[in-house]
């Protein structure tokens, strides 16, 4: 049974003065009753937070000359060695700062630990230790501050602080202290040399001194990180990600803190809640308060918006090439992997923990500080729910053989829901069940501040009713600022409060959150003073931004959907309540507030005459996506390439030359009419028939070459395996879906040769060899002219060489395709099964040894089972 149990809140005062930075060690406090955990031991003491400590960046001024003095105290040779070998080293400068403060400490507190017997043992175990540091620091290429290192500087200054930072300076007031303080001091030394061990460590495994740096980022570089996932890259601005108002949120978050300073606690923290109750904007402040005290080990922040961060598949390898920032071992363990298996970012989830996360942190867990956290926020966001199910798994399984912690977030969907409750997870912050009165605090404090600068200050009334309608949902309030503050802010706040008031109601939790978008919506598209096709227009592009599959900016809308730019700015204008126009730069990429807005207007039954019917809109989407391809002013050869004897890459300029010809708005519709048509469903199919033709008879190869010069000429492949199966189910004649499927292998053929490295080849070597009884090559044949034209079987079977790039190792007995193509699975004659990504040709996981003797495969209709059988046994993989 699953069990939850409540921690007890610790009773005690608050001062105003809290903020959302971490709490020292000195008044950290107990976990409150919102996060759901074990109950704790009584015999174990909670480790707290570290405090914040600002590493200075010389040496303190009252320490310079501590070395003589502790050397002619207590001979400590090796320390004053490692501390003038720190001193000649500028790049060291934290850890020279620390240990000139750990001398001072050692000076200061020698003569009263003497008289302890374990004191002499302590002393050689330190020295001994400060001889090997001066051995790993004393190369011409010393170790690399990495974040794991400034922690460790941090921690071993937090030590020394807590013992003198509360004496007396008076020498005499401080021995008598000291003396009292024995078992404090003694511990203190345990500690740094804990601390100091690992930093050892770290040096010992500097990969920096034996390896090529350029080398090395080549290799991380491969992992393919999704960098705008990070929980403060550029994109966040796009995402309108923000951290926790002031005065806001402060229980949950020292909560949070208390869960990480915890080394009993459970290595998993599930924080989870419905749309809007605040699950990003806390893990976002999270993050911030552990980065500043350089605890924060990676983050992915999943967004439905971005692509990459919607990509299941790149979030253990964004975790790895993080972990290898932080940790010069890890770095050194996880290149390692690499080297191994060059291709085990490309595999499964299930893998990708393994081989990349677990067993790394496992080989280096005695050089890491404590208190490591990594955050992984809104999982619900990505499009494989088959692959979150496999890190949740992962994740849960090895939990306690990890020496980091993991936070993650998510709305309480289903198969989320379900996996963490399968498992003994009992660590648990449930946002929408938090105590009401604390939350409604948080909001009102919140509407108080951001609302402050109005003409004429809110009443004690109207505050009130602000937050009675916001209920637990932070996103309620935000969205009302927004909204009131975009415009006449009196008229606004009177039109909010004119929402009639229904009551609570517990089976409905989304009430009051429609109600808000109904008013935004009715100010917006009901305005008297607008024309009808002003209305028509800003509904359109509010549409467009919802069922659009990135951010687009405000130029690609209005290139997209053929108006003025002008028309575009003006029909979002209105509508900044609910969606985010980012002024990070000059983009303005646009995207919903929230995701509760989507949800609430694709939704008929909540959002009523504002309904988006999302079927019908990505129909008109994909012929505006053709539409846009076919009046593009260049149809051949885009960038004006020279000669076919060049890689692309190496053509001078070549990242301006491509971005200059193919703006976003044409990049978006090349990357996704496909998605769009298979999103638009059949009825209307027959309706863009020309549309269809006319894009495979004459736009097809302009179509490669945009996703080529931008490097995406794997999602080509990927649009393809998507539009032949669903053109295959409308009624489009006979001739265009054979017309598709040579489409489909030309591009596989394409995209998977070499001569991709260079687009001109689309033409010159595809095109030319492509068998002339093709409709490509019928179709096409006038841009061949002038061409070396190959004839023969290796041009009329030239497709089947795809199957010769299939590392199989042995011969192969049978061959099984999944339906939605994106699994190639093969029996070999050795006994063994083999499954390969058709699109990259790359083994998605490890070959499986079956039987011996042939084996036979077959793929099960949703991809997840694969039986296979040899003559003496049947199996299901």
């Amino acid at each position: 049974m699953f069990f939850k149990r409540i921690l007890q809140r610790e009773k005690k005062k608050k001062t105003g003065s809290e903020r959302h930075e971490s709490p020292s060690r000195a008044d950290s406090p107990t976990p409150s009753a919102s996060i759901q955990s074990a109950a704790p031991s009584a015999t174990v003491s909670a480790l707290v937070f570290q405090p914040f400590v600002t590493l200075p960046t010389s040496p303190s001024p009252g320490l310079q000359q501590t070395e003589t003095s502790v050397n002619s105290a207590g001979n400590w040779t090796n320390l004053t060695a490692f501390l003038d070998l720190l001193h000649q080293t500028p790049l060291l400068t934290p850890l020279t700062a620390v240990m000139d403060d750990l001398s001072w400490f050692i000076r200061t507190h020698e003569n009263v630990i003497n008289t302890r017997n374990e004191h002499g043992v302590l002393r050689t175990q330190l020295e001994e230790l400060f001889k090997d540091l001066c051995t790993y620091f004393s190369g011409s290429t010393p170790p690399a501050m990495t974040t794991s290192m400034l922690n460790l500087c941090e921690a071993i200054q937090t030590e020394i602080q807590g013992i003198y930072g509360t004496q007396d300076r008076n020498t005499i007031s401080r021995y008598m202290q000291a003396s009292q303080d024995l078992d404090t001091i003694t511990g203190c030394y345990r500690r740094i040399q804990e601390h100091l061990n690992r930093v050892k460590l770290n040096a010992s495994l500097n990969i920096w001194k034996t390896v090529d740096r350029q080398a090395i980022e080549a290799q991380l570089g491969k992992l393919n990180p999704a960098l705008s996932a990070y929980y403060d890259s550029a994109e966040a601005n796009i995402v309108h990600r923000r951290e926790c108002a002031v005065n806001t949120r402060e229980q949950v978050l020292r909560d949070l803190y208390a869960w990480k300073d915890n080394l009993d606690e459970e290595k998993v923290c599930w924080i989870n809640g419905m749309a809007g109750t605040g699950k990003t904007t806390i893990a976002n402040t999270l993050c911030s308060a552990l980065d500043k005290v350089h605890e924060l080990g990676a983050s992915f922040f999943c967004t439905r918006l971005i692509p990459a961060c919607r990509d299941v598949k790149l979030i253990l390898p964004t975790i790895a090439y993080q972990l290898a920032r932080f940790s010069s071992p890890f770095r050194s363990t996880l290149l390692q992997v690499l080297e191994q298996d060059p291709d085990v970012h490309s595999k499964v989830p299930r893998v990708q923990f393994k081989r990349m996360v677990l067993e790394p942190l496992q080989k280096v867990r005695g050089s890491l500080p404590t208190r490591i956290v990594i955050v992984i926020d809104a999982l619900d966001e990505c499009d494989d729910g088959n692959g979150v199910e496999q890190i949740l798994e992962m994740l849960l399984e090895n939990a306690s053989k990890l020496p980091i912690k993991f936070l993650v977030s998510s709305r309480p969907e289903p198969h989320i829901r379900d996996r963490i409750h399968q498992s003994p997870l009992k660590t648990q912050l449930i946002l929408h069940e938090l105590d009401q009165k604390m939350v409604r605090a948080d909001i009102e404090t919140y509407l108080r501040v951001e609302l402050a600068s109005m003409p004429t200050p809110l009443t004690t009334d109207q505050i009130t009713a602000l937050v009675e309608r916001a209920g637990s949902l932070f996103i309620y309030a935000a969205t009302v600022v927004r909204y009131i503050k975009g415009g006449d802010t009196l008229e606004r706040l009177a039109a909010v409060l004119q929402v009639p008031d229904p009551g609570q109601e517990p089976s409905n939790q989304t009430k009051d959150i429609d109600q808000l978008y109904e008013a935004v919506l009715v100010s917006a598209l009901e305005n008297p003073n607008l024309e009808r096709a002003e209305k028509q227009r800003m509904q359109r592009v509010l549409h467009t931004v919802v069922c659009a599959q990135e951010p687009l900016t405000v130029d690609a809308l209005a290139g997209l959907l053929r108006l003025r730019r002008t028309q575009v700015a003006a029909a979002l204008k209105p509508l900044w309540s609910v969606l985010h126009v980012s002024e990070s730069n000059t983009a303005h990429r646009v995207s919903t507030l929230h995701a509760s807005f989507p949800d609430y207007i694709l939704n008929s039954n909540r959002s009523k005459n504002f309904v988006c019917n999302a079927q019908i809109h990505n129909g008109e989407l994909a012929e505006q996506c053709l539409k846009r391809i076919r009046q593009n002013q260049s149809q051949f050869n885009i960038c004006n390439l020279r000669t076919s004897y060049m890689f692309d890459e190496d053509v001078g300029d070549i990242d301006e030359i491509v971005k200059e010809a193919i703006p976003l708005d044409l990049l978006y519709a090349c990357q996704y009419w496909a998605v769009h048509f298979s999103l638009g469903g059949t009825s209307d199919a027959g309706a863009r028939t020309d549309a269809l033709r006319d894009f495979l008879e004459k736009r097809l190869l302009l179509w490669v070459e945009v996703l080529n010069l931008t490097k995406r000429i794997d999602e080509g492949i990927r649009q393809m395996e998507k539009f032949v199966p669903w053109l295959q189910t409308t009624d489009h004649s006979i001739t265009t879906v054979l017309f598709a499927q040579d489409a489909r292998r030309f591009v596989i053929m394409f995209a998977t040769n070499r001569v991709s490295r260079s687009t001109p080849h689309l033409y010159v070597s595809m095109l030319s060899s492509w068998p002339k009884d093709r409709p490509i090559a019928q179709c096409y044949a006038q841009q061949a002219t002038n061409l070396v034209l190959l004839k023969g079987i290796e041009a009329a079977e030239r497709q089947l060489a795809l199957l010769s790039l299939l590392p199989a190792g042995s011969d192969i007995y049978s061959v099984a395709y999944s339906t939605n193509g994106r699994l190639f699975a093969a029996g070999t004659t050795n006994g063994r099964v083999l499954v390969w990504d058709p699109v990259t040709i790359r083994m998605t996981i490890d070959p499986i040894n079956a039987r011996s003797g042939p084996v036979a495969i077959v793929i099960s209709p949703n991809g997840t089972q694969w039986p296979a059988s040899s003559r003496s046994t049947q199996r299901p993989y």
